[in-house]
């Protein structure tokens, strides 16, 4: 991990151990058990592996089956090439590459600064909003190892490899203090999450006030398709309703100002407001 991101990264990091809200912390840049950070507070200690922060060393989550699958290093060795054009193939009528460049354009206004990518998988959207020119700090927060792995080894050497840090963690609980980032998204994978209002829960927590969370996620229609109800069955795909989402990110502060729809895959920008629109 780059010094500079991750100097920035420590400055805004939770201790996953006892969720301080102040902690300093330690880094080393040797070997062993001198390779990762500490917390003063209470004296936990995480690695690097593979360049990458690893904030779970110990522990395991309860994950869906997609999200077991995409551990797996031959599922992670096919995902550019094969699953992720098939998903879109199932599930949108635009191209992999449309749908980056257009979240890339929802995430990148002059003024961002600090964005956390949730779910980034392999860093796609990481390394795009990165190189976006504006010198936003980009922090690629995974649950894979493997995924984390093979995002730094496809940002080294890039140009904007100093503007990226890659994280190891839980979406249900971030370990990122309160309001530090003014942009959060989470790309293909929001409706995979085991518990969707806690992850939506901490994706605001971490949010500043008029932050932005740009998001891909799958809706059904009123009607939803019998291939939908299958995988979602089988293999716990997960999609959303437009009114339930809507209901369950306004809880949470987030309003969606931005939407566009294709088949069934959804992209929306939504921005936290200071206190709750009441319901009409």
């Amino acid at each position: 991990m780059n010094g500079a991101p991750l100097s920035e990264v420590l400055e805004i990091l939770l201790c996953p151990k006892c969720r301080s809200d102040d902690a300093h912390w330690t880094s080393g840049n040797g070997v062993g058990a001198n390779a990762g950070v500490t917390c003063d507070g209470c004296g936990a200690q995480f690695p690097f592996r593979d360049g990458y922060l690893d904030l779970l060393p110990d522990f395991q989550e309860k994950v869906t089956p997609i999200q077991h699958l995409l551990q797996f290093p031959p599922a992670i060795a096919v995902y550019d090439n094969l699953w992720r054009p098939l998903g879109y193939f199932m599930t949108s009528a635009r191209s992999f590459p449309e749908d980056l460049d257009r979240i890339t354009d929802l995430m990148a206004p002059t003024s961002r600064k600090m964005v956390l990518d949730l779910a980034c998988g392999p860093g796609n959207f990481t390394r795009s909003v990165a190189q976006s020119g504006n010198g936003a700090k980009v922090i690629g927060f995974d649950l894979s190892g493997q995924m984390l792995a093979r995002a730094v080894r496809l940002t080294k050497g890039r140009p904007e490899a100093s503007n990226v840090a890659y994280v190891r963690g839980s979406a249900l609980t971030l370990p990122f203090r309160h309001g530090v980032f003014d942009g959060v998204m989470c790309c293909g994978a929001l409706q995979l999450f085991t518990d969707h209002d806690q992850a939506m829960a901490e994706i605001s927590r971490v949010l500043q006030v008029n932050g932005h969370f740009v998001c891909q996620t799958i809706v059904g229609p009123s009607t939803t398709p019998f291939w939908l109800k299958m995988a979602d069955r089988i293999m716990r795909f997960g999609y959303f309703h437009y009114e339930d989402l809507a209901h369950r990110l306004n809880h949470r502060r987030l309003y969606v100002r931005d939407e566009e729809s294709s088949n069934v895959s959804y992209i929306f920008r939504a921005e936290k407001v200071q206190q709750p629109v009441a319901e009409v």
